[in-house]
């Protein structure tokens, strides 16, 4: 199973958990009723001392109401967590570590985040650290990949190697590829709106014991005890609700941590990593327990069991995991030491291992150069595998990519000036005279070390392989979300000037500014995933159309009937998939507009939509069987424009 075929079933799963819900809210209406009328039994009996059971009107009040409640406060924490991944690891006690930290231990756990992001294709989350927490435990969080976060415990931190670390966060990395994180979000909302009757009831019951100190009449007590009655019942009632929402919860959690171990497996090629891990939670005390009261409505988001209830464990228990990812262990657990891991005593990296481990190639001379875009052979099969799934070839190229970049293109990633810059001068055009007027017009509206610094980074970065392009944009991205809203629209109407201000614009860089825009404005506007609206090609035929004929025109210029025979190839590819013929479009139906049309549109597609229509362009640029770098890399812009963000494409971004 690859990415679309997991994000296709947590967009299932998403939809039987509203599912199990209402009933679960159907049988919360059915006890508020009769704890309704238990009391107004209580208050007035019938004649003859009969219970009435059946009572339409209290039925409809109560269902109404109870409705209403559990609505309001789930939609409540429902729009609390718009802001998305940073209000969960806020709320969990994280702080933000600083990009620019030279503390060892941090800056080891951003750079093999940093690396994680290239290779997946993803844009860098921001990442917290829960300072009071002393367990081994970490966390994804976030709607979507814009607007994720990857938190851990001091614990988790400073107590792990640097290849058990790589272990968690390629855990993590797995839930944020395979769409876990919004069904995570969607359950937290959720089990809020349940567990808020139990709220109510204890608000109840304080009322109802204060009231009951506070008078001595006969009346008052009598009413006291309704209140303590209603109060103990809406507790009982909510935190049954809550015990049957959180079954739910844990069978929903517990295979996909079993998947994710063994993607970190398949990442990073070393079950020592993860599997370490878990060995030493099970050989310290603390495990990976968390204490913050906010880890009960969390739980399911760490990467280990956060609290000791069994009945609502979230996670497989740990043998199980391990036994998974080590076949021959021995059943006895790690013992931990609580001195935390320091720069002299962490082991050799993985990257120096023999026999199958990863190896990370050294600083070369011009190893990011493009190589001019030449073709290389790259197969189908080979392309759909890059599209689907994380494979260690792209590790160990994010840490190629990343191990290499010179420390001032960090330094200018991780400010918010330099940040700017960069992204000014990877949309820069190639044409002398038409960058030389959007530099004109860049150093009118910002300032001269802008200017200067845009210029200088150009020259650098212009003739990179696009890969480290890509990566240089998501490097970019945590910095660029601290700007102030001010700032950020006028970043991007500088951007939106500076590529389309001369008419003539580089397909490769418009689909980089779609790239960043589309993260950056998911993150300023609170943006959540879009809704699906198509599960067919059928409605989306004609944009499709669109999208094939640019790519395949784009590959084959100035030859129409190659041009037509790569289109005809992809559109074979779709017709075979959904029997739907695809019509081919001209070069004046193919403006920039019904492009970023077709990709909003495409957005709004099915997982499993997207995945065929990536293939399809995939083969509409591999016609001749060679693809270019930026062929490859352009595949990628367009997938992430469209809310899926894929891999490198390894074949074509060597960069030796």
């Amino acid at each position: 199973m690859d990415f679309f075929e997991h994000q296709e079933v947590a967009r299932k799963k998403t939809h039987l958990l509203v599912f199990y819900f209402l009933l679960a809210i159907l049988g919360i209406i059915a006890a508020v009723y009769a704890l309704v009328v238990g009391i107004l039994f209580f208050l007035e009996p019938e004649e003859g001392g009969r219970l009435v059971i059946w009572d339409p009107t209290i039925l409809f009040f109560s269902a109404s109401g109870t409705a209403l409640v559990v609505f309001l406060a789930s939609t409540f924490k429902t729009l609390q967590l718009s802001g998305g991944g940073e209000v969960v690891a806020r709320e969990l006690g994280g702080r933000e570590v600083d990009i620019n930290t030279t503390d060892f231990h941090e800056r080891r756990l951003l750079n093999l985040v940093e690396e994680m992001a290239i290779a997946s294709g993803v844009p860098v989350p921001t990442v917290f650290v829960m300072d009071s927490e002393d367990s081994i435990n970490a966390f994804a969080a976030g709607r979507t990949p814009s607007d994720a976060v990857v938190g851990v415990t001091r614990g988790c931190m400073t107590l792990l190697t640097r290849d058990e670390l790589q272990g968690v966060i390629a855990h993590e990395f797995s839930h944020i590829l395979n769409g876990d994180m919004r069904l995570n979000m969607r359950l937290m909302g959720l089990l809020f709106g349940i567990l808020f009757l139990a709220l109510i009831g204890e608000i109840i019951l304080r009322s109802a014991f204060r009231g009951n100190l506070s008078s001595n009449r006969k009346e008052g007590a009598g009413a006291a005890l309704v209140m303590l009655a209603a109060g103990v019942g809406l507790l009982v009632i909510g935190y049954v609700g809550a015990f049957f929402a959180g079954l739910i919860k844990a069978s929903v959690s517990r295979q996909r941590e079993f998947l994710a171990d063994a993607s970190a497996v398949q990442f990073t090629r070393n079950p020592d990593g993860i599997a370490g891990a878990l060995l030493k939670i099970g050989g310290l005390n603390s495990g990976s327990l968390v204490n913050h009261p906010m880890a009960r409505d969390a739980s399911h988001l760490f990467f280990g069991s956060a609290l000791s209830a069994a009945a609502f464990a979230t996670h497989p228990p740990l043998p199980q995991r391990i036994g998974r990812l080590l076949p021959h262990w021995n059943g006895e657990f790690r013992e931990t030491s609580l001195r935390p891991i320091s720069e002299k005593s962490e082991p050799s990296p993985s990257r120096q291992r023999q026999g199958g481990g990863r190896v990370v190639p050294p600083a070369l001379p011009g190893m990011f150069l493009d190589g001019g875009g030449a073709d290389l052979p790259l197969r189908s099969t080979e392309a759909f595998e890059s599209l689907s799934s994380l494979h260690p070839e792209q590790i160990e190229l994010g840490e190629a990519i990343h191990a290499n970049l010179p420390a001032h293109w960090l330094e200018s990633c991780r400010s918010l000036a330099g940040a700017q810059s960069m992204i000014f001068s990877l949309l820069l055009a190639q044409d002398d005279k038409l960058r030389n007027a959007e530099l004109s017009r860049l150093r009118r509206e910002s300032d001269e070390v802008t200017y200067r610094l845009v210029v200088q980074l150009f020259n650098e970065v212009n003739a990179v392989h696009s890969a480290v392009k890509i990566g240089l944009i998501d490097l970019s991205l945590p910095a660029l979300r601290h700007l102030s809203p001010a700032e950020y629209a006028r970043f991007k109407a500088i951007i939106q000037q500076l590529i389309e201000s001369d008419g003539r614009v580089d397909l490769f860089e418009f689909m980089l500014l779609q790239v960043i825009t589309r993260h950056l404005d998911s993150y300023f506007e609170k943006r959540g995933p879009e809704r699906i609206r198509f599960t067919r090609i059928a409605p989306l035929r004609d944009k499709a159309g669109i999208l094939l004929s640019t790519l395949a025109a784009m590959s084959h210029p100035a030859d129409e009937e190659a041009v037509r025979s790569a289109f005809a190839g992809a559109a074979q590819h779709l017709r075979e998939t959904y029997a739907v013929e695809i019509p081919f479009k001209s070069a004046h139906q193919c403006g920039l507009d019904t492009i970023r049309d077709a990709l909003a549109d495409f957005a709004c597609a099915s997982p499993i939509v997207k995945k065929r229509l990536l293939e399809a362009c995939s083969l509409s640029v591999m016609a001749d069987e060679g693809v270019s770098s930026r062929e490859a890399e352009l595949i990628r812009a367009v997938a992430d424009a469209i809310g899926c963000p894929i891999p490198p494409f390894v074949r074509t971004a060597k960069l030796v």
